[in-house]
C-alpha cells in the first residue's frame, strides 16, 4: 500500500475530499480488493478508537496485521501468553511499546470484525450443506391408506427406500412401474434411489420421463432435477432448472427462489 493511498484513505474518512475525488476513490476501492481491505480496516479502527488513537493505529501495515491475525487464530492461547510476556518485558524498557502493542491488538481485533461482517456469505455454507438443507424429500407414501388395497411390492419398495437400501428398493420400483406407468411418485422414488447410489445419469432419465409425461404431477420432476444437479454440483444446470420452476410457478417455486438466492450468496 503506497503512502499516497494511505493519505487518500485518511482524507476520505475525514471528509476532506472534493466530490469528484470522493467518487473516484469509491470507484477505486470497488475494483481494488487490497485497497478495499485497507480502507475497511481503517474505517473499523476509526469507529473503534478515538481520533487520536486511530491516527496512531492506522500507521500499522496491513500485511503485518494479516500475519498476526493468522497466527492469533491458529494459536490464540499461546499468542496471549506471548503478548502478556511482551508487555512485562517492554514495560521496563519503553512505555510507548506497550501503547503500540495495545493498538496493534485493537487492529487485529478490528480485522476479525471486518472479515466476519464483510465476507459473511462466502464460507457460510458449502454446496453439500446447501444440498442437505433442501433435500428433505417429503415424498408421499407409496402405500394406500386402505390396507385391503395395498400391493406388497409398494410396501417393500417404500420400506427399503426409507431404510436407505436403494438397490433393493429399485428392484421393486422397476417392477411396479411395469404395472403402473402413471404413478408419478414412483418416478421420483426411482430417481432419488439412483442418485443416492451414484447413478446420476439413470436418475436424470427417470426425472425426464416424469417431466415429459402428461401426468398431473409431471412438474415435480423439475424440482427433483434441480436437486440432482445440486447433488452433482452442476450449478449452471441447477440454476437453469430453478429459473424454469420460478417462471412457471411450478412445484416448490418458493423453495426454488430461496435455493437460487443461496447459490448466488455462495458465489459471492
Amino acid at each position: 500500500m503506497s503512502i499516497e493511498e494511505d493519505i487518500l484513505i485518511e482524507q476520505f474518512l475525514r471528509n476532506q475530499l472534493s466530490e469528484k475525488k470522493r467518487n473516484d476513490f469509491l470507484d477505486k476501492i470497488a475494483n481494488d480488493q487490497n485497497l478495499r481491505e485497507k480502507f475497511l480496516l481503517e474505517k473499523q479502527l476509526l469507529e473503534t478508537l478515538n481520533e487520536e488513537e486511530w491516527s496512531y493505529a492506522s500507521k500499522i501495515d496491513l500485511t503485518e496485521v494479516r500475519e498476526y491475525a493468522t497466527l492469533y487464530r491458529n494459536n490464540e492461547d499461546r499468542i496471549k501468553q506471548v503478548i502478556h510476556k511482551a508487555k512485562i518485558d517492554h514495560k521496563r524498557k519503553n512505555k510507548n511499546t506497550i501503547r503500540r502493542l495495545a493498538y496493534f491488538s485493537a487492529a487485529v481485533a478490528a480485522l476479525f470484525v471486518i472479515l466476519i461482517n464483510f465476507y459473511p456469505q462466502k464460507n457460510q455454507h458449502t454446496i453439500d450443506e446447501i444440498y442437505v438443507n433442501y433435500s428433505t424429500y417429503e415424498l408421499p407414501s407409496l402405500v394406500s391408506r386402505n390396507p385391503n388395497e395395498v400391493d406388497p411390492d409398494l410396501a417393500f419398495a417404500e420400506n427399503n427406500f426409507k431404510n436407505k437400501n436403494y438397490p433393493e428398493a429399485l428392484l421393486y420400483i422397476d417392477k411396479l412401474l411395469k404395472k403402473d406407468k402413471d404413478n408419478s411418485t414412483l418416478y421420483v422414488y426411482k430417481a432419488i434411489s439412483h442418485w443416492e447410489i451414484g447413478e446420476y445419469s439413470l436418475a436424470e432419465v427417470s426425472l425426464n420421463s416424469l417431466i415429459n409425461s402428461d401426468l398431473i404431477d409431471s412438474e415435480k420432476g423439475y424440482w427433483y432435477k434441480s436437486l440432482l444437479y445440486l447433488k452433482t454440483k452442476d450449478l449452471n444446470k441447477c440454476k437453469q432448472i430453478l429459473y424454469v420452476i420460478i417462471e412457471n410457478s411450478y412445484f416448490k417455486s418458493n423453495e426454488a427462489k430461496e435455493l437460487l438466492k443461496d447459490l448466488a450468496d455462495y458465489e459471492k
